[in-house]
């Protein structure tokens, strides 16, 4: 029956037992397999097992263009006609999502970025260097970022900083749930430039009025 394991719809005789599927899961693999010119297989074994394998062809590192259109018109924050040196916390523990903030940032000189894998280091640094803005990944190891921004909120040394949530967690009640527990704003990865600058350009805003009262 191997030959047949790749068709659509076919469930191998499956369709006359009480388990749920619908035989479209190993097609639709072979599909998206063969449209990045790789390969799919199955070696099998009776009454030892099946081992299923793919190839595909090694590609470079994509390049990352961090310049936003044009038309989208990114400028440094600026306040009052003057820059201003900000802090900015990132609290997350992807490597890649840190680099990509890192440089992000380095086209805006006037903001200096500290960085933390988890939310206990996230709270320590917050209320020592009293940031301007924190970015919060949800999915943290240890403690997630909402109970993070519990903590934050907890605290009156940090309950006035503006938490913005970056999460790859898109789905509209995930990002209701968060704005609803107090972040400020939620970012959705993979990241896009213009949003993420503007979205920070408003929590400094908020963040220079909520020093000035």
């Amino acid at each position: 029956m191997l030959p047949q394991l790749f068709q659509p719809f076919n469930r191998l005789g499956r369709e006359r037992s009480a388990e749920e599927g619908t035989g479209i899961g190993l097609a639709m693999s072979k599909r998206l397999v063969e449209r990045m010119d790789g390969l799919i297989g199955v070696e099998s074994t009776l009454g030892s097992g099946s081992k299923f394998w793919f190839e595909l062809n090694a590609a470079a590192e994509p390049h990352m263009d961090l310049d936003p259109p044009r038309s989208a018109n990114v400028e440094v924050p600026v306040r009052h006609g003057a820059p201003v040196r900000s802090t900015l916390l990132y609290v997350e523990d992807n490597p890649a999502n840190l680099k990509l903030v890192e440089q992000i940032l380095t086209r805006s000189p006037d903001i200096a970025l500290l960085t933390a894998r988890n939310g206990h280091k996230g709270v320590e640094l917050a209320r020592t260097h009293q940031p301007d803005v924190i970015l919060m990944d949800i999915n943290l190891p240890g403690i997630s970022g909402l109970e993070t921004l519990k903590i934050l909120r907890q605290d009156s040394a940090t309950a006035h900083i503006p938490v913005v949530a970056v999460s790859a967690n898109a789905l509209l009640g995930d990002i209701e749930k968060a704005l609803r527990a107090g972040f400020f704003r939620y970012l959705t990865k993979p990241i896009k430039v213009p949003e993420f600058m503007e979205t920070l350009e408003v929590a400094l805003e908020f963040a220079a009025l909520e020093r000035g009262r």
